[in-house]
C-alpha cells in the first residue's frame, strides 16, 4: 500500500508545480491565438517529459488515456447537468 504521508507530499507537488506552471503560462497569453499556442508548448513538454520519465510506448498509453477522458468526463457532466424547475 502507498504511504499516505507520500501522497500527500505528492498531491502538494503537483498542485503547487501547476500553480507555477498555469501562472507562467497565463502570463505567456497576450492574445487568443496566443492561447493555442501556449497549450501547444505545454503539451509539447509534457509528452517529452513523459517519454523521459517512462518511455515512448507507455507515454502514448498515458495521452490515449488522456484523451479519453475527455469524452468520458464531458458525458459526465452533461449527464449530471442539474435542471432547473
Amino acid at each position: 500500500m502507498h504511504d499516505p504521508e507520500e501522497m500527500e507530499k505528492n498531491v502538494a507537488k503537483i498542485t503547487d508545480v501547476m500553480k507555477k506552471v498555469e501562472e507562467l503560462a497565463r502570463n505567456e497569453i497576450k492574445t487568443k491565438d496566443d492561447q493555442l499556442l501556449v497549450t501547444g508548448a505545454l503539451l509539447a513538454i509534457t509528452r517529452n517529459l513523459y517519454v523521459n520519465s517512462i518511455g515512448v510506448h507507455d507515454a502514448a498509453k498515458m495521452f490515449e488515456a488522456v484523451a479519453n477522458s475527455f469524452m468520458l468526463t464531458e458525458e459526465f457532466i452533461e449527464f449530471h447537468k442539474p435542471t432547473l424547475h
